[in-house]
């Protein structure tokens, strides 16, 4: 990729990007109250097992065929990739973070004079849009995605936990060498085989919706 869309990526997936994503620990928060994860290597864990087993079957296939339609202007099959991932948030504190995420990036994206949609997609239909009119190819979208959702997981276990920033750069160096083993799966991912269930993490954020004391919204 090209230098200048390189960093046209980096401002996509900048934590300076303002659609509010240090909100949300995507119910590792719950996790940690639990006693689930409790140092380093649970946290490692958990965020790597939702990375290969949610994002990878989730996130980023979609994000690959959302890309393409927008591409060819395709909106009914962006709508419809954009349906398909609201269908597998499973609990209600996840269809608020992809509506919320989702209306500041097309907010974004309008303020800067961008294409958008012509109804408010959620947020990984989005960031697929956005990458897009930067000029970002497919794969590197995908990689950037998984980065930034690692990322911010990390930054969540830093707070929680806590992780000091030592033992938080190390797990996101272990992450980072898994990021190209699950945008491989997700662009060899059928459309059949899109969707998967991480009970766990439905639990987790079922639970988080009425913890009595809490730091993030998921």
């Amino acid at each position: 990729m090209p230098l200048h869309n390189q960093a046209k990526l980096w401002q996509l997936i900048s934590p300076a990007l303002p659609i509010g994503a240090y909100h949300y620990s995507q119910g590792l928060e719950q996790a940690v109250q639990r006693k689930w994860i409790r140092d380093r290597t649970d946290a490692a864990k958990w965020i790597s097992e939702l990375l290969h087993h949610s994002v990878a079957y989730i996130d980023l296939p979609i994000i690959y065929r959302a890309h393409r339609c927008w591409n060819a202007r395709d909106l009914a099959g962006l709508r419809s990739w954009d349906d398909v991932c609201r269908s597998y948030r499973e609990t209600s504190e996840m269809r608020d973070e992809e509506e919320a995420m989702g209306l500041a990036l097309v907010r974004l994206a309008k303020e800067l004079g961008q294409p958008i949609p012509n109804w408010q997609p959620g947020y990984v239909t989005a960031f697929s849009v956005f990458a897009a009119n930067l000029g970002v190819v497919g794969m590197d979208a995908l990689s950037g995605y998984a980065w930034t959702w690692c990322e911010n997981q990390v930054l969540s276990a830093t707070k929680l936990i806590p992780l000091g920033h030592t033992e938080g750069q190390r797990v996101l160096r272990d992450l980072i060498e898994q990021i190209p083993i699950a945008v491989e799966s997700a662009l060899v991912c059928s459309d059949d085989d899109i969707g998967n269930s991480a009970p766990g993490l439905t639990l987790a954020s079922m639970w988080h919706e009425t913890q009595y004391s809490r730091v993030f919204r998921s």
